[in-house]
């Protein structure tokens, strides 16, 4: 008897197809790796064996009974555990507390929400299990991402299922973060079942014993992880063309855009930047590294005007802006594309950037922006949400350049996002850049930022440490601030 099967299944929102006459078998214990670009139907696939959506068509059967249609809380009950993309913790309650509450949900127990939550063994187990045991009695929102991580891999873990979905559980992780988390899924108990998906195709070839390749809703491979490794069709659909590791060439430097000179910022009585001076010009794609925590999305949100300047000055076009609100500051031509996309619910694509055009004249139009990204052009009519996360991405750019600024702030605008993706966000920027836009890109993904850059600076515990050309960029530099 197979622990998982999904015979024929197929997902429609309304014209989109997701999914199309999808089949898998999953053996007990086994380990498989579902992969494939975004809007390939991952996620929309788990969702389907999870009971979170129902299929058009087509049938589930987890440890030989059909679940199809059934809700969520019911086919977690009989085995299926899961995580999410994004946390699905309560931030408000303990570490141990929200294990608590998903052991009380997985035994039908609901309601003891709004009871007095006992830490039981079982929870304890858990805890230890995934190296949270010293973070039990610390409120979830103060955890660190991968903790975070940690804890919803715990909260799946104490139902005791035996089949577990993980929906990219490295997605914008630090490299020991990654590291930590990789070896926690790697020594989970032989005798589960998991399923893995995840962009980081080494990773999921390390970690499976069996592959599944998704595209466009179908499954067009599946094997062990060496014969998909050398699989053409995969090759080209997942990893895409090669790009060229050599940054380019240095241009002319323009005319100074935006200055920040001796600036400081945190939140409430935390500083988290000190005294952080750097510049753009006209034209130049200037690249902001550093690891997680180090302050690179505070620092685009005090040029915005998001977070207020503790110290120090910016300059934008000449003229001091520190003390400007964000709509000001974006009425002069700054325009921020934020960390997670955030579209707007209820909207369809052409809404979405209907309105970020609204009252705005010049180059970049409705009619230009869909010529640079054609994916938006034939989703215009799609829900925003409905979005795979490398479509939405695109959106966030799109409205951004919908505004005609002098300065683009890009935040992590490749996080969670494929390979074939993160080419594409690439050659999206060097198009910009083409085109005479001028870009400051806070980007995790050390190789795409070096690689669309004219200069870098790298962020350290709120501190610029390094700056220069890319090219200057030494494996010894990368390695001392970036850990790569």
């Amino acid at each position: 008897m197979q622990a998982l099967r999904v015979e024929q299944v197929s997902k429609a929102f309304g014209g989109l197809l997701a999914l199309a006459r999808v089949s898998l078998e999953v053996a007990p214990g086994e380990r498989r790796a579902v992969i494939g670009p975004n809007g390939a139907g991952k996620s929309t696939l788990f969702k389907v064996m999870a009971g979170e959506l129902r299929p058009s068509q087509g049938r589930v059967f987890l440890q030989g009974r059909e679940v199809s249609g059934m809700p969520q809380e019911r086919v977690a009950r009989l085995g299926l555990g899961r995580t999410f993309q994004r946390s699905n913790a309560f931030p408000e309650l303990l570490v141990w507390e929200n294990v608590a509450l998903a052991q009380k949900a997985a035994q039908g127990q609901g309601a003891a929400l709004g009871q007095r939550l006992k830490p039981e063994p079982g929870v304890q187990r858990v805890l230890e299990q995934v190296g949270l045991a010293e973070r039990a009695h610390v409120v979830a929102s103060q955890l660190s991402h991968g903790e975070k991580r940690q804890l919803e891999i715990a909260m799946a873990l104490v139902q005791n299922p035996s089949v577990l979905l993980l929906d990219e559980p490295l997605a914008g992780l630090s490299g020991a973060e990654r590291e930590r988390i990789g070896e926690l899924i790697l020594g989970l108990d032989p005798r589960m079942t998991v399923l893995l998906v995840e962009h980081d195709l080494e990773y999921a070839l390390r970690f499976a014993q069996r592959v599944t390749v998704l595209h466009y809703g179908q499954v067009i491979a599946e094997g062990e992880p060496e014969a998909i490794r050398q699989n053409p069709q995969v090759q080209e659909i997942y990893v895409g063309a090669s790009w060229a590791a050599e940054a380019q060439a240095a241009t002319t430097k323009g005319a100074e855009v935006l200055r920040s000179e001796g600036v400081g910022a945190g939140y409430g009585a935390m500083q988290v930047l000190s005294g952080v001076r750097l510049e753009v010009a006209q034209g130049e794609v200037v690249a902001l590294l550093g690891r997680n925590g180090m302050g690179k999305t505070t620092l685009l949100s005090a040029l915005m005007g998001l977070l207020p300047l503790q110290e120090g000055e910016v300059f934008f076009l000449g003229q001091g802006i520190g003390r400007l609100p964000p709509h000001r500051r974006a009425a002069l031509g700054l325009a921020l594309v934020p960390q997670g996309r955030r579209m707007f619910d209820g909207l369809n694509v052409e809404e979405e950037l209907q309105m970020a055009a609204w009252g705005q004249r010049g180059r970049w139009t409705l009619e230009r922006v869909l010529e640079v990204f054609p994916r938006l052009a034939e989703r215009r009519r799609n829900p925003s949400r409905a979005l795979s996360g490398g479509e939405q991405q695109m959106v966030a750019i799109a409205r951004a350049l919908l505004r005609n600024p002098r300065l683009v702030l890009m935040d992590e605008p490749t996080e969670g996002l494929s390979p074939l993706m993160v080419r594409q966000v690439a050659e999206i920027i060097r198009t910009l850049k083409a085109e005479g836009e001028t870009v400051l890109l806070a980007e995790q993904n050390v190789q795409m930022a070096l690689s669309v850059a004219d200069r870098v600076y790298i962020l350290e515990h709120g501190q610029v440490v390094w700056e220069g050309r890319p090219q200057e960029a030494s494996q010894a530099v990368l390695h001392r601030y970036l850990g790569v």
